[in-house]
């Protein structure tokens, strides 16, 4: 057991069952009478009235007005906490603000050496806001309520185009934070089927107090890849796609979310998918032909002859443009 562990172990034995010896104490913890003196001096020092008392009958004590553990980090643990609160605020996490109170009540509680340590690591990590139009922190904190809650709601989406189709009910299941994004991944009514919704892209949301049955134990990797699927998970005639190119670009490519759920292999040199056709022909082609002559199509020909095709369109399009 880390020392950490042990000096809380000792104070809770002495707020669970008031005055102890060091000898009961060492039993207890199974550690030596030597070691439990060493950890009440530590327990001293980081705050906690430790009251000693000698001679027969004596022991350890708490004062009645103690009814708090100290709080014992490592330098990596306040690090952690600092740096998540910069993260979640850049993230557009709707609860930042409860985050920073939190670790603002946390700093008070810290010993002179901790408190330091936490303000230079909060001094040295910055999180540069993602610049955008909309404020969706209030959608996001009422989309996680009614996820947590399993509420049905009604939004209004935008589509691609910015047209903002007519009201449809979703049951919410799970919200992810992806590349500057926040997604929420919902049972629509409307489509009969799991659909991934851009919170950005929602133009009203109403959470109603109707409920729904939360599906247990899913992922939004797995809703994602069941819902680009679609009918063919159970079909046998999925392709293997593999793609070469430098390995910034095929980070970038692996890590999209409408092709990350199929990746299985990802080298310096190389991506390997197995997806259903559908995905391959619908999303992978502009995808590829946004990163140009960095990517290659190393299999299946198909689909470099359907890239090829696409820039053969646009070609087309920009060449000999259609009035109005």
């Amino acid at each position: 057991m880390p020392k950490l562990d042990y000096m809380l172990s000792l104070l809770w034995l002495l707020r669970s069952r008031g005055k102890m010896t060091a000898e009961q104490l060492a039993e207890a913890l199974e550690i030596s009478v030597r070691t439990v003196y060493r950890y009440v001096d530590l327990l001293c020092q980081s705050g906690v009235p430790v009251v000693a008392e000698p001679g027969h009958g004596g022991g350890f004590t708490l004062p009645d007005s103690f009814r708090e553990s100290p709080l014992f980090f490592d330098t990596n643990e306040l690090k952690a906490m600092a740096h998540s609160a910069r993260i979640a605020s850049q993230a557009g996490y709707p609860f930042a603000d409860a985050l920073e109170h939190a670790l603002d009540k946390i700093s008070h509680r810290l010993n002179e050496d901790q408190g330091e340590q936490l303000r230079r690591h909060q001094a040295g990590l910055e999180a540069v806001p993602f610049s955008t139009s909309r404020e969706i922190k209030r959608l996001l904190s009422d989309l996680e309520e009614a996820a947590a809650h399993s509420r049905v709601c009604c939004i209004q989406y935008a589509n691609t185009t910015g047209d903002a189709e007519r009201m449809r009910r979703i049951h919410p299941y799970r919200l992810a934070y992806r590349t500057n994004r926040w997604y929420v991944a919902a049972y629509c009514e409307l489509r009969g089927s799991v659909r991934m919704f851009r919170v950005d892209r929602i133009e009203q949301l109403e959470v109603t107090k109707e409920t729904f049955a939360r599906p247990e134990d899913v992922s939004f990797t797995d809703l994602a890849r069941d819902t680009l699927a679609g009918h063919s998970k159970t079909d046998a005639s999925w392709v293997t796609v593999r793609i070469g190119g430098d390995s910034d670009v095929l980070e970038s490519i692996g890590n999209q979310y409408f092709v990350q759920p199929f990746l299985t292999e990802h080298t310096d040199r190389e991506l390997r998918f197995e997806v259903p056709p559908s995905v391959m022909l619908t999303y992978m082609p502009h995808l590829l032909l946004s990163f140009g002559t960095l990517v290659s199509v190393l299999e299946p020909s198909l689909l470099g002859e359907r890239i090829a095709e696409l820039c053969y369109e646009i070609a087309e399009h920009h060449t000999s443009p259609k009035l109005p």
